[in-house]
């Protein structure tokens, strides 16, 4: 019993610990506004793995794992080492929840609560400050409003039950807290809060990432319920925790692909492996990494998910397991109908899983008929679950990251990700002693177009040159919405003279558009000014500026053109 009391405690320890570490490793190190975004991501992840985890410490009396009783088991050695994972893993998560909401804003005082459904109250799991309370009841209003969906509430507005929540005694009516509300099952299982002294310390942004926070955590837990679901042999799972804790990459779906290729193959021997993805649920999937030997079926060849060897996993999302699949298979391809005899023979695929879908497949082949073994099929399996939520993890990610960084709009970065976008590229100038061109476009007289034509068509002008001035520039350099009708590029390692071309391009490209909707035609024009960073400045305010005063200028000469700045000479006297 005490053997399998250890054992169900460390497959735990080690569930949660893959989900904490692929949620911090996946953490991109390009702009402050990501990094802040991903961090407050990260923490509500963690929360809904400490939920399920207190959960099931719960549901099979282990709560002495988080807890300073000693655990009376016959079997002393074992389960203590087993307790001592759960307790500092326990203690880990709630640690870094909190270091990381403080990071989202240095305001705010977070503190997490769960449900104790005996005591019919939340329970403080941990804060920052010890102006929370232990226990919050169930009735409380603040908590029913978190709960119900509202994200944003100030004290004022209920005075009372902020009483029930805080230490304090005395308040400024200011203050006010975000909640998220964290369900398990489609039931309340607790709420994280964000207090600040002053509604003005908390911006737009916060808001924003918090209302998303609950479908972070369903998708979460789902996937946490998933893998509880497998059970590894010891050797297997040191595999595991070993290479998952030495991950240090950014969130690219490549290199995530090449990182389970090395696990691969710490657990059973093959002659290839292909990894291939389906996220639209389409009739075609792609190959995305080939490992061992090679033929024509690359990485991005398309196949077909449906009459095919490799097609099976995710088409009908079950694992396929034979020692000679031509055999068994003699109506499949592998890839299509037309290609040349394959000399595999034995077979491993599972399916890769997001939500109780296949996405994917993960294919083992070998040439010979020894067969893969029932531990490698549970290993893979399980494999193939723990990929389907990192891959999962990065396209949520990079959802928030878009709402977060991008205008809504235009689709092009946003006033406040330009900004730190600029701060990256001046010391990224700075380093490599390179020149800068900075433009900024304002279209000219585009007032008329909202007046005659409808926000609408105003609307269909704006993504329209986003997008010209997005075909128009590299990969490298910076285009983003400034603000209205006024858009910004950073050409990073260029002169003013070798960006003029660039900027005379998009404004001769605008000018000979003819923008047409609902049967309206009509011609538009924009005006550009441009500064050269280190020539005109090294400070951002002042190249703004100077690009925005050319601006200006190529409006007063009639508009439709580009002016680099020029220093004016002071008069002598």
């Amino acid at each position: 019993m005490s053997s399998m009391i250890n054992f169900t405690s460390f497959t735990r320890a080690f569930t949660l610990f893959c989900l904490v570490v692929f949620f911090y490793i996946l953490v991109p190190e390009s702009t402050d506004t990501l990094k802040q975004v991903l961090k407050f991501s990260i923490l509500i992840g963690i929360i809904g793995i400490l939920i399920f985890y207190n959960q099931l410490l719960k549901q099979s009396g282990l709560n002495s794992l988080v807890s300073d009783e000693k655990p009376k088991q016959s079997d002393e050695d074992s389960f203590a080492q087993s307790s001592d994972i759960a307790n500092a893993l326990y203690d880990n998560l709630k640690s870094l929840i909190l270091s990381t909401a403080t990071s989202v804003n240095s305001n705010v005082e977070p503190a997490i609560y769960i449900i104790d459904p005996k005591a019919q109250v939340y329970s403080l799991q941990g804060s920052t400050s010890d102006s929370f309370v232990d226990g919050v009841p169930v009735s409380n209003k603040i908590v029913q409003s978190i709960l119900s969906g509202k994200n944003k509430i100030h004290q004022k507005d209920y005075p009372e039950a902020w009483n029930e929540l805080f230490n304090a005694s005395s308040w400024r009516g200011s203050e006010c807290v975000i909640g998220s509300p964290i369900n398990l099952h489609g039931s309340p299982a607790g709420f994280v809060l964000a207090k600040v002294n002053h509604f003005s310390d908390l911006t737009e942004k916060d808001s924003i990432v918090l209302k998303s926070l609950g479908n972070f955590i369903s998708h979460g837990l789902v996937n946490l319920e998933s893998l509880e679901k497998f059970v590894l042999g010891e050797n297997s799972k040191s595999q595991i925790l070993e290479l998952i804790s030495d991950l240090n990459y950014k969130s690219d779906e490549t290199q995530i692909l090449g990182q389970f290729k090395y696990l691969i193959r710490s657990f059973t021997n093959y002659d290839r492996l292909t990894v291939s993805l389906n996220w639209d649920a389409g009739n075609n999937a792609t190959i995305k990494m080939v490992d061992g030997i090679k033929d024509k079926f690359d990485a991005e060849t398309e196949f077909p998910t449906h009459g095919t060897l490799h097609g099976l996993p995710i088409s009908n999302g079950e694992t396929v397991q034979n020692r000679n699949w031509k055999e068994t298979y003699q109506n499949l391809a592998r890839f299509n109908s037309s290609e040349e005899d394959s000399k595999f023979q034995s077979v491993l695929g599972v399916p890769i899983m997001v939500d109780g879908t296949s996405i994917g497949s993960l294919f083992l082949e070998r040439i010979s008929e020894n067969s893969y073994s029932k531990s490698d099929q549970n290993n893979i399996e399980l494999i193939g679950r723990i990929l389907g939520a990192a891959l999962s993890w990065i396209s949520e990610y990079e959802k928030i990251y878009k709402d977060a960084t991008h205008d809504g709009l235009s689709g092009l970065l946003n006033h406040q990700t330009f900004k730190n976008r600029f701060s990256e590229e001046i010391q990224r100038a700075k380093r490599f002693q390179h020149n800068m061109a900075v433009l900024i476009f304002d279209l000219d007289k585009f007032k008329r177009i909202n007046d005659t034509y409808g926000h609408v068509y105003g609307d269909y002008v704006i993504k329209t040159v986003s997008g010209i001035m997005s075909e128009n520039v590299r990969t490298i350099d910076v285009v983003a919405r400034y603000g209205g009708e006024e858009f910004a590029i950073i050409l990073v390692n260029t002169t003013a003279e070798m960006g003029l071309v660039v900027a005379q391009r998009i404004v001769d490209n605008i000018a000979n558009y003819e923008f047409s909707m609902d049967g309206e035609k009509v011609r538009m024009a924009i005006s550009a000014g441009m500064s050269e960073y280190p020539t005109h400045s090294d400070n951002i305010k002042d190249l703004i500026e100077y690009a925005d005063q050319s601006m200006y200028e190529t409006k007063q000469n009639g508009g439709n053109g580009v002016i680099i700045y020029q220093k004016k000479e002071t008069p002598k006297d």
